[in-house]
């Protein structure tokens, strides 16, 4: 009987990610032929660009930052380690291009005002932010009493665009924010953070419904500049490994046969943006 419960407990928790901000036609999308990509790389090639990724250090971050590589002059990379090999893999398509870290926790809101008062006269030409987290745990408050889920989905990536909006009003500017646009959920006006409510769905929900409004309202503030919500789909990214093994498992079964990597992930994300600032 234990083990009856479980499968029923792995396939509940596999079933709520699925719900939670995948669509089984993301399952299915295709990959860029090489003409395509070619097609991207040639348009996309800006040589004096400054992009800052955000989640940089594994998964959909990591795919996008290798993309970046190859076509911009800098790289500022931000995530709570960053191992030295990574930076050496980063740099293999073009030695040339410049590549900072700098260790930043963005569900530490402290932390991410102590980034963006450094940076306030920075000018990025490219923001992406894609950190995650995947937990059964329910409602875990950080120092400042947020949940670090919602802290790190919504509040701390909100918290840094908003404070360099000044400096991001300008004609090419992309801001992309990647979690899953389009499946947010209901508002609940009188819990916004969840502090009486919280569940991992309506977590879920709330945070991507969130992103779908900051795009739109940051985008009113910064008309010169471009802000979208990307959803990416099913990606084979790793996060499951903060669930526990009967969930792991299947999850990672499934990743493995219709994930999309974060390599091929990172192309689509950047052919969305269109990060010329030519469309």
């Amino acid at each position: 009987m234990r083990a009856v419960h479980v499968v029923l407990a792995a396939f509940c928790v596999v079933l709520s990610v699925l719900l939670s901000g995948f669509s089984i036609a993301s399952f299915f999308l295709p990959e860029l032929n090489a003409q395509v990509e070619h097609n991207i790389k040639q348009e996309m090639v800006a040589p004096s660009k400054h992009a800052l990724v955000v989640g940089a250090s594994s998964g959909i971050g990591l795919g996008v930052a290798k993309n970046l590589a190859p076509i911009v002059a800098k790289l500022t990379l931000c995530s709570r380690s960053y191992p030295e090999e990574l930076l050496k893999e980063i740099k293999a398509d073009n030695p040339n291009v410049e590549v900072v870290h700098e260790k930043l926790d963005v569900s530490l809101l402290h932390e991410v005002r102590k980034f963006t008062t450094k940076h306030a006269e920075t000018q990025f030409d490219w923001i992406v932010t894609s950190p995650g987290i995947m937990t059964m745990d329910g409602r875990t408050e950080t120092p400042e009493g947020l949940d670090v889920k919602m802290a790190t989905h919504y509040y701390g990536r909100f918290m840094l665009v908003h404070d360099l909006l000044n400096g991001l009003n300008r004609p090419g500017v992309r801001v992309m924010n990647i979690l899953g646009a389009g499946h947010g959920g209901e508002v609940d006006f009188d819990d916004l953070d969840l502090k009486h409510t919280f569940s991992g769905k309506r977590c879920a929900d709330a945070t991507t419904q969130y992103s779908d409004l900051m795009a739109q309202a940051l985008s009113e503030h910064a008309p010169l500049a471009s802000f979208m919500h990307a959803a990416p789909g099913f990606v084979n990214t790793g996060l499951s490994k903060g669930l526990p093994w009967f969930a792991r498992g299947p999850l990672n079964g499934l990743a493995a046969v219709f994930g999309r990597s974060p390599e091929a992930c990172g192309k689509f994300m950047l052919a969305q943006g269109d990060p010329t600032g030519s469309g």
